[in-house]
């Protein structure tokens, strides 16, 4: 549109001629750039109908969320988040597939048409949403630090961490959190959070930074780890299913489900279920 006003100042017929044109064009341009963005958002959702299955990313070593639950010899990823995509693809009529990814490879993976959503308890950041569209959260946590019970009376604050060794799962708000706040420290970012307690326990870090009850899920089953007694200053952690970009109404269709559940009390059902999975099969 510029370029037609500046040569309708020339003066020329010709000139205004081809700026009309250059504008028809643009305008043409960007009507089709519109009718794809729109009809690529409307398509996800019946596009997965027609394939008949519903491919879930997430990275399985989030308990209760979502892990390996290996029993009678065969290894099954489980957790209230699995739970959840269960009743969407349910909802939506097709079978569930579900992937396990190390979590800072999902979103690249959604983005290029590996999977169809992510749901790993992911927090739904500003920058994240530049990537990939969110649904409304569906449950909220706060974080923690875990620590070797040996070392209770060392860390008792955020300040005694400032020189500490830290771990945490590699692509997380709580890898955020760490670098900005103790830049001083070593910080060791692993893709798995397994990895970052194995660290722990063999004395590689002195403390992890993770939710509240993931931590108290490795605790169970690692003896002589604890929560350090303090508060950790970082925003609460707030988890919603993220679909590629112009989700349209599969956006629409994952978000009214998850809100329902939600809403109802379903999610928090689901939540103490699998804790109750995952305390039953550690106790085993």
């Amino acid at each position: 549109m510029k370029k037609g006003l500046l040569k309708l100042v020339l003066g020329t017929m010709s000139i205004l001629a081809l700026a009309a044109c250059g504008n028809t064009s643009d305008k043409s341009d960007s009507s089709a750039t519109a009718s794809s963005a729109s009809t690529a958002s409307t398509d996800k959702l019946q596009e997965i109908k027609d394939k008949g299955k519903l491919v879930v990313g997430t990275s399985a070593d989030y308990p209760p969320y979502e892990w390996h639950l290996v029993k009678d010899g065969k290894d099954t990823i489980t957790g209230f988040d699995i739970d959840i995509a269960q009743a969407i693809a349910d909802e939506i009529g097709v079978k569930l597939e579900v992937k396990d990814v190390d979590f800072d490879a999902l979103i690249p993976s959604l983005t290029t048409g590996k999977i169809d959503m992510i749901i790993a308890g992911m927090n739904p950041t500003e920058e994240r949403a530049k990537s990939v569209d969110f649904t409304d959260i569906y449950y909220t946590q706060k974080d923690v630090i875990v620590i070797r019970s040996e070392d209770a009376a060392k860390f008792t604050s955020e300040d005694s961490l400032k020189t500490a060794k830290l771990a945490t799962q590699k692509g997380t708000i709580q890898e955020d959190y760490l670098t900005t706040t103790f830049p001083d420290a070593e910080i060791q970012s692993v893709p798995k959070w397994n990895t970052a307690i194995l660290s722990l326990t063999t004395g590689k870090v002195d403390a992890v930074m993770m939710v509240e009850t993931v931590a108290k899920q490795f605790i169970a089953q690692n003896e002589g780890l604890m929560i350090a007694n303090f508060d950790i200053a970082s925003t609460p952690n707030e988890s919603a299913i993220a679909v590629a970009k112009n989700g349209g109404d599969f956006l629409k269709t994952v978000n009214n489900i998850v809100v329902g559940m939600r809403d109802s009390g379903k999610i928090e059902e689901l939540y103490q279920k699998n804790t109750q999975i995952m305390q039953d099969n550690t106790a085993e």
